[in-house]
Order: structure tokens, then sequence, then C-alpha cells
């Protein structure tokens, strides 16, 4: 197995991706200090839409798909990734060569310099709060029905200077890991994760995507994996591709792994947050349980699950019965009235960006 001298990594320009490139390199480099890495930073898609919220911009690996290319041609030979940027099946010859252990996965409130002290429930009526996502706007409604929301993009930079230099929004609503790793901290006013609000699939984690076939990278990857965090990511991709519905619904979870099992809570909310369906499952991560698991049918000769590569940190039972427990919870979902919340949210999100295309059009 040929491991290379250098390694080519690909990154975002902003500086909380540069930040999480430069994690992974320095835990890969205690690793394996023979090997010298090197940055190659280029901006996505996301990064250059601006003016459009996420979900309308209507497609899937905004932030990822630049950086696949340059994999697939070769011009660099791994990628550093948001876990939740990531698409739940990549291109074919791709994989996720490792999945690191995960910070906070919760949202976290920042608030306006005026309103520092606040918290959501002591803003005023009407009073506005930035963000772009269907979940959290549909989590925090239900809690908070007097607030407003409306979408603010860029990098975390970028969020934080509109938020301070202008009156238009009351706070933020951002993740907590991003906050944590900018070393912004003292910016944080409220925890989501104390009103019960659940969190995006794999939100706090970080992968890093290779080619399928390079294996001597992929040993080099395996180093660094972190078991309950891959297999948490693996639960959580397996059950938002089972529904069906990508970004285009409010679909949130929580995911804890022991030694032996697995628990996967998801939650799928109307987009005006009135209804929300909440299910819960739990299953056996012990080989002897398999054989009964419920959910998909997984071939545990697969080279990867749910697009993560096979590895040292975690068994291929292990790995199918992660990627079963979110499949059957989704399965779950789509018997109930939950059912009905993702196809109306579904339908109204793909109305919204045939109507961002035809603005787009006509400006044109």
């Amino acid at each position: 197995m040929d491991i290379k001298k250098t390694i080519r990594v690909g990154s975002r320009k902003s500086q909380l991706a540069m930040i999480q490139t430069d994690t992974i390199i320095d835990a890969l480099s205690a690793a394996h200090p023979e090997v010298k890495f090197e940055v190659v930073s280029m901006d996505t898609i996301g990064d250059k839409i601006q003016d459009v919220a996420l979900p309308q911009i209507g497609l899937s690996g905004v932030f990822t798909k630049e950086l696949e290319a340059a994999l697939l041609l070769n011009h660099v030979d791994i990628v550093v990734h948001s876990m939740k940027d990531c698409p739940a099946l990549l291109p074919d010859g791709l994989a996720i060569g490792t999945v690191f252990k995960r910070d906070s996965p919760y949202d976290v409130v920042v608030m306006n310099v005026k309103n520092i002290g606040k918290t959501l429930a002591d803003l005023p009526e009407g009073s506005v709060v930035g963000t772009s996502s269907l979940r959290r706007i549909a989590q925090v409604s239900r809690i908070h029905p007097h607030l407003n929301f409306e979408s603010i993009r860029g990098n975390l930079n970028m969020r934080l200077q509109k938020l301070d230099d202008c009156d238009k929004y009351a706070a933020l609503i951002l993740a907590e890991a991003g906050l944590s790793r900018m070393g912004w901290e003292n910016r944080l006013s409220e925890r989501l994760a104390d009103s019960g609000c659940l969190y995006a699939v794999c939100q706090g984690a970080i992968g890093v995507e290779c080619r399928a076939d390079d294996k001597g990278t992929l040993a080099v990857l395996d180093s660094i994996t972190d078991r309950n965090t891959m297999l948490q990511c693996i639960a959580e991709r397996s059950f938002i591709k089972s529904l069906g519905v990508g970004y285009k619904a409010p679909v949130c979870v929580h995911c804890e792994i022991s030694r032996d099992e697995i628990h996967l809570s998801g939650a799928v909310y109307s987009l005006d947050g009135h209804e929300t369906q909440i299910l819960d499952t739990r299953a056996s991560l012990h080989p002897d349980a398999q054989r009964n698991g419920k959910g998909e049918q997984i071939s545990i000769q697969s080279p990867s699950f749910m697009s993560i590569a096979v590895g040292s940190a975690a068994s291929r039972e292990e790995m199918a019965a992660a990627q079963r427990t979110g499949s059957h919870l989704a399965e779950e979902f789509l018997k109930s009235s939950a059912k009905e919340m993702l196809i109306t949210a579904k339908v109204s999100t793909e109305n919204s960006i045939l109507q961002e295309r035809s603005r787009r059009e006509m400006q044109a």
C-alpha cells in the first residue's frame, strides 16, 4: 500500500473552513509525521451565491461540488467538509474516508450588541431573527411565535458583521460548533438545546472525502476516525436519505451511541412550526442482534455505509446496524402524520426554488 509523501488538501476559503482544515491537518500530522500536507483553497457555489436563502438555491452539495470535482480530476487528494453540508450519497468514485470527533451539534443564539443579556423570549414582538434554515425557523417559531425570521447569508464573519452593523436583526441562530471553532464563545447568548430543540443531520462533525480507490490515503485518514461520531453520521444520513426530502423540509435529529446500542430520535415540523411529529428508536450494535434488525437490508460486505468508508474504528456489522436504524426510523415517520407534513414542505420549498429561478432569469 503506497502512502503519498505529500497529500493535497482541498478546502473552502472561509476562515471557519480553514480552521476546520487546519484541525484535520494537525490531527493527521500527529498520527503521520512522515506525511506533508498542502492546502488548496477554492470557492463553492454556496460561497458565490450570497443573496439567496440556501433552500431556494435548489441544489444539493452547494458547498461541496467544486471540491469533489477537484478530487475527481486529481487536483487534490482529500477535501475537508462540515458533514452537514455533504449530500447523503456522494458521486461515484468518492467516499468519506474519516469522520472526526464531533463538537457540539446544537444551535445557539447570538444577540445584536444592543440586546446582550437577553434571550429570545425577552425580545419584543416582531423582532427579526436571522436564519435561512427551515429547521431552525420551524422549531423556534413553535417556541417563540412572537418573532419574525429573515434569511441571512454569508460566512460567519459576514453574518456577525451584518448583525452588529445594522438594526435589522435582533439576533442570529448559528451552530455552536462553528462559533466555538472561531473562538467567539463570548457572543453566545442562549443554547437552543435548553428549549428542547434538536439539531441538523451531522451538525458539529467534520468529514474528509477522498477517492474511494486511494487505499493509501484511506489508511492515513482511518487513523483519526471517531467511532461514535461516525456511527451517528451513518444513522443520521440514512434517516434523511430514507425520508427523501433532503433540505426541503424541517427535519432534525438527536443520536446517542453507547458501546452496544444506538438511540436515534427524529423530528419533522410543518414549515410554520405549528405541527410536529417526534419519534425515536433504539437498536443493538452487537453482531448477534443483527439478524433481527429492522430497516433496509444491507450487505455487510459493502466498502462503505452511507458513503462513509469502512475502516478500523467500527465493524461492518456496527456500521450496517447504524444505517438500518436510520432507515427504520424514516419508515416509521412515513407511516405517520409526518408524511403529509414532509410532502407539503417539499412542494412549498420547490415552488420557492422555481420562483427564485424565475426572478434571477428576469434580472439576467
